[in-house]
């Protein structure tokens, strides 16, 4: 077995916080590179300037690559004025408040303005730095973390345009929207009838929702062609952040599809973490969003068609990410870089060096290029640092 590449992540503050020291960057990479061999950085995504040009000059000493870590369909309205996601009763999508740098706002990727405002965002903030690569985030849609609404768009003019052009019927798709919004559901109902998962994929009772999710999928991956052709012709090479694919689906990211945007795929799964991206905080709010009744037959229901059997609600089974892990790495061409919580943030993601090390233990086995220390190193501490370097150690 190939011995797993090294990536860090490093969160810089929101495009509005300028808070972070160079010194603080410098300090924790260090302690790493003493003893790990990193092969890249993922940093952002203030618009400090010199703290990219400082750590690049930092890097460059160890030959390391950095990436500027970008979100695209999120966060870039506090930049420049963007299109917010508009759900199907015709009001735009509200954004989840997690903390003060991040606002979880999520605009539509039909929009030729919001596509060219990541652009814009580059070029006027980021251009000048010397950067070997993007890490595009926020590739997606809204989750249910943004509530059932969250999913259930995006309909502006633009939206609307496609689903006329592929024979969407958005009359019958806004009955079923209403029917889950409205609790009309029975025991033996699954959220939105699903009847299958199998290769990042559901099927369900009514084709509608497959159609429906196909053209999210669609959307993405055409705004993503755009985008990654932008930065490719700047010769940076893209690194893409997904979600788990079982969680991905919902939000637009075909994991096949996508990977021919990318270079290397970095999916999040975060075992533990009560946040935007954490298995167990996704997984929760889509049971929460589109199931009123019956709520535990319907949850169990759906676990046994995910094939999960010990989920207790605190930390995502190993055994199911594994399984994710092998079906991306069977049908995926580019290298994936899993990533892995080692930031610890009390009753968010209560990250420890056991929660670590089973983590790395059981990925280590898989066929996966490496791993991405996520999702912020600065707030890691210590020891989690020290079991970091015990498993990586030159």
């Amino acid at each position: 077995m190939d011995r797993k590449k090294v990536i860090v992540q490093i969160f810089t503050g929101g495009f509005k916080n300028k808070e972070i020291k160079f010194n603080d960057i410098k300090c924790k990479l260090l302690e790493l590179m003493e003893y790990i061999d990193i092969e890249k950085v993922i940093m952002g995504w203030n618009v400090d300037k010199e703290l990219y040009i400082k750590t690049k000059k930092l890097l460059n000493k160890y030959s390391v690559e950095l990436y500027l870590w970008l979100p695209c369909f999120s966060e870039i309205g506090l930049l420049e004025k963007s299109n917010l996601l508009i759900d199907y009763t015709g009001k735009e999508v509200k954004g989840y408040t997690l903390q003060e740098d991040e606002n979880f706002e999520f605009y539509c990727p039909n929009n030729k303005e919001n596509i060219e405002n990541v652009k814009k965002i580059y070029s006027t903030y980021f251009s000048e730095i010397e950067f070997d690569g993007i890490f595009l985030d926020k590739i997606r849609y809204a989750s249910f973390s943004n509530k059932l609404n969250g999913v259930f768009n995006c309909f502006c003019k633009d939206c609307l345009n496609i689903y006329e052009k592929n024979n969407i019927d958005k009359k019958s798709l806004i009955i079923e929207m209403n029917n889950v919004s409205n609790k009309v559901i029975s025991n033996k109902d699954t959220p939105f009838g699903i009847t299958e998962y199998i290769n990042g994929k559901y099927k369900f009772k009514n084709k509608i929702w497959e159609n429906f999710f196909e053209i999210k999928n669609q959307s993405i991956y055409n705004a993503l062609v755009d985008i990654s052709s932008y930065f490719k012709d700047k010769g940076l090479k893209i690194g893409i952040d997904t979600f788990s694919p079982f969680i991905s689906y919902f939000t637009g990211q075909d994991l096949e599809r996508l990977q021919e945007v990318a270079d290397f795929i970095k999916p999040m799964m975060y075992r533990i973490t009560k946040a935007p991206a954490g298995l167990p905080f996704e997984f929760e709010k889509l049971i929460d969003e589109s199931v009123q009744e019956n709520k535990e037959i319907v949850k169990q229901k759906f676990l046994d068609i995910l094939g999960i059997t010990e989920y207790e609600g605190d930390v995502y089974p190993i055994k199911f990410v594994l399984e994710e892990i092998n079906f991306m790495t069977k049908n995926l061409t580019k290298d994936i870089y899993v990533g892995i919580e080692i930031n610890k943030k009390e009753i968010i993601a209560p990250v420890t060096p056991k929660y670590i090390s089973e983590n790395i233990l059981n990925i280590n086995k898989t066929a996966v290029k490496g791993y991405v220390l996520s999702w912020d190193l600065l707030s890691a501490p210590k020891e989690n640092i020290d079991e970091i370097i015990k498993w990586f150690r030159n």
